[in-house]
């Protein structure tokens, strides 16, 4: 998703104002974009995370309480991925790469944690789930919709 962000902003190369097309996008500048970043503009990564954070109005992570991530790989989706995705956006109302009202959960795709044979996974703030059902899913949800701010 980054990527085809960065490809609409053809003849910028400032690290700044692609980060900021990237964060109008997802909400965010995600860690998979930083290297993209610094190919596309020739800064090497550390100067770029520097001139990133120095910025005050550029976030390198989401705002929101708790961050899914449902992965989209092949085999997680052929696995239930997909209808864990349909779930979660019809649960919290929200689409992908966006957050639920009060900042409470944001929802976004991942292409692959890696461990297929686990599927389908998520990612909760970090931490994988492997063999996720819709029931253990929809519980899940549920017990975080109910979580105080």
């Amino acid at each position: 998703m980054a990527r085809c962000v960065m490809a609409r902003c053809v003849s910028r190369v400032d690290a700044e104002v692609l980060a900021r097309a990237v964060q109008t996008s997802l909400g965010y500048v995600p860690p998979l974009a930083l290297p993209m970043l610094a190919e596309r503009t020739g800064l090497e990564a550390g100067i770029l995370l520097a001139k990133l954070q120095a910025a005050e109005d550029i976030r390198l992570e989401p705002e929101c309480k708790q961050r899914i991530e449902i992965c989209s790989g092949r085999t997680c989706a052929g696995r239930g991925g997909a209808k864990l995705i349909r779930l979660a956006r019809r649960l919290l109302g929200v689409g992908m790469f966006q957050t639920t009202s009060g900042q409470k959960i944001r929802l976004e795709p991942f292409r692959c944690f890696g461990q297929c044979a686990r599927a389908p996974n998520i990612r909760m703030n970090g931490v994988i789930q492997g063999a996720m059902t819709e029931k253990r899913f929809e519980l899940l949800l549920g017990v975080l919709g109910r979580t105080k701010p």
